[in-house]
């Protein structure tokens, strides 16, 4: 654990067992989708290891184990985005949470999804404990630290009330809790890893900053220079949110003369780091055409105020009534961190950025230690002593209704019956071994994608880390066109002669044809006799693209 002495100068513990053994529930709660879907696996079927819903986390599942395939082979030491056609620049670092788990995966015994699934789980382990040591900074006993923990991970949105109160509101945007992943810390640590992993950093950095005011040293600040480009690598947009929790920070141990002036300049050295690496990535990404692409169609913008008001009112309350005590009230300059994280998080949420929303990955961490002092401020006071632990007990689980659902929806949905998507049959299988043994890994397939399903393009860049046409509405450069494209390929009435210039302008070797190709029109790639069919079953051809025969067609 971490003690606070009264003028909040950390001191550094480790965690009790139960934290941990908390952090292990946990794991296996939001890992037990995954495990059941696994268990249910037809005989001579695989499991892909994605999510059941909501439906377009699939399609980040995919891109990310793409990415890990990227780190997996020897020869990609750079990073490509696996889901587009086009020559673009390799950059350096980015994504480099998954590239480097990748390049675990060349020594560990298991295939790149188990280990997505085992950094995942082994990362919602250590959430609470980083929780509870973090709460430490505001509170001196186990009863604040542990409804912190309780506050950051199982409380999710009340965002579902608008389904009540506002149906043609939530028929346009859904409650957040839904599909909004970023949004709360356990939501997260059910479908990505990489979330967890920044979160967990975010905590690290602040308690690196204390511990460098407190004590000062070239280590510690190594440490928070280490921490800062860490995250600037997971999540560099968040320059703008950590520079204002760091400058924070400084400034109220300036006023508090708790750090000497002369000290300051230091910092110059993590920040600039940080500040630089984000920087590199963004202006290699402006510099390039297919990632400028991939920038702009990047836009996670904010939805109505509504949504966030009411999805974060299992917070708001308890730090509502904390606030209304009056001169005895609950909040003084401990909680002035928290207080800025969340007044920070609010602004950039409608500020002019790309990437408005993504500035909500780790927001609930400051709302939990508020809400865990108004709950024990100003809540518990106005409750009879024999009645707080039930009413406690009963917020607590009112409060996890939608990580709840969200579970269990998985595992409802993860039937292969009611989402065939998850699991690749036997036919699919011998076509993925067909590719890894007759395809290179940058010979490009022509695949498709299918309404909100990835279709063949998610399947072959995670399954097989090949590299597709188009396999995600983000990472593929002019997704729209492409899928436009698609369907006048797939054309009976389209000419042969677009269809061969496309496949020319495009440099694909392989054409990937299943149910998903045959639904966008009537044309069969067999009949083209520039194509080689080399594989065949029930569900799937691939199809060679002949280059000469191409030629000589021209």
């Amino acid at each position: 654990m971490l003690n606070t002495s009264d003028e909040g100068q950390p001191g550094w513990r480790v965690a009790p067992w139960p934290v941990w053994a908390f952090g292990l529930l946990l794991a296996v709660a939001v890992t037990l989708p995954t495990v059941i879907g696994a268990a249910r696996t037809p005989d001579g079927w695989a499991f892909t290891g994605a999510p059941a819903v909501p439906t377009g986390t699939r399609w980040d599942y995919n891109v990310q184990i793409a990415r890990m395939w990227q780190g997996y082979e020897p020869t990609s030491a750079l990073f490509k985005l696996p889901v587009t056609h086009e020559d673009h620049r390799a950059i350096p670092l980015v994504q480099g949470f998954y590239v480097g788990l990748g390049a675990l995966g060349r020594v560990a015994p298991v295939g790149l999804p188990v280990l997505y699934h085992t950094a995942r789980f082994a990362l919602t382990v250590l959430l609470p404990p980083t929780l509870w040591i973090f709460s430490g900074r505001f509170f001196n006993d186990s009863t604040g630290r542990w409804m912190t923990v309780l506050f950051g991970t199982v409380v999710g949105g009340w965002s579902w009330i608008l389904l009540v109160l506002a149906p043609a509101m939530t028929a346009k945007v859904s409650p957040i809790e839904f599909w909004l992943v970023d949004a709360f810390n356990l939501l997260g640590a059910l479908y990505l890893p990489h979330f967890t992993a920044a979160i967990i950093l975010q905590i690290a950095i602040v308690l690196l900053v204390d511990a460098w005011i407190a004590q000062g040293g070239i280590v510690r600040l190594g440490g928070l220079t280490l921490g800062l480009s860490l995250l600037s690598l997971i999540q560099p947009y968040v320059v703008p949110l950590m520079a204002s929790l760091v400058g924070g920070i400084v400034l109220l141990a300036l006023a508090e003369r708790r750090l000497p002036l002369r000290r300051v300049p230091w910092l110059a050295v993590p920040l600039g780091v940080h500040g630089g690496l984000s920087l590199y990535q963004y202006l290699a990404m402006r510099g390039d055409p297919v990632w400028r692409s991939f920038v702009e169609q990047n836009q996670t913008l904010s939805p109505a105020p509504i949504y966030y008001l009411t999805s974060y009112l299992p917070f708001l309350l308890p730090i509502v009534l904390g606030a209304l005590r009056g001169r005895r009230g609950a909040y003084n300059r401990r909680f002035f961190l928290p207080a800025l994280w969340v007044i920070a998080v609010a602004v950039l949420l409608y500020s002019p950025l790309p990437t408005q929303r993504r500035y909500l990955m780790g927001v609930q961490t400051p709302l939990a230690v508020l809400a865990a002092r108004g709950w024990i401020s100003g809540v518990l006071p106005r409750l009879r002593p024999r009645s707080r632990p039930l009413v406690t007990t009963v917020y607590l689980m009112f409060g996890s209704i939608a990580l709840v659902v969200m579970i269990g929806g998985n595992i409802r949905a993860s039937d292969p019956k009611e989402n065939p998507a998850l699991y690749v049959s036997p036919d699919l299988r011998q076509a993925l071994a067909w590719l890894d043994e007759h395809a290179g890994r940058d010979e490009l397939v022509l695949t498709t994608v299918s309404g909100a399903e990835p279709g063949s393009g998610g399947l072959l860049a995670s399954m097989a880390g090949q590299r597709v046409f188009i396999g995600h509405w983000m990472e593929t450069a002019d997704f729209d066109a492409k899928v436009d494209a698609l369907e006048r390929f797939y054309g009976a009435e389209t000419p042969d002669a677009w269809r061969r210039d496309l496949l020319d302008a495009i440099g694909a070797s392989l054409i990937w044809f299943d149910a998903t190709a045959r639904e966008l029109g009537a044309w069969n790639p067999a009949s083209a006799p520039y194509l080689t069919r080399e594989f065949a079953s029930d569900e799937v051809s691939i199809f060679r693209v002949d280059r000469a025969a191409l030629a000589a067609a021209d």
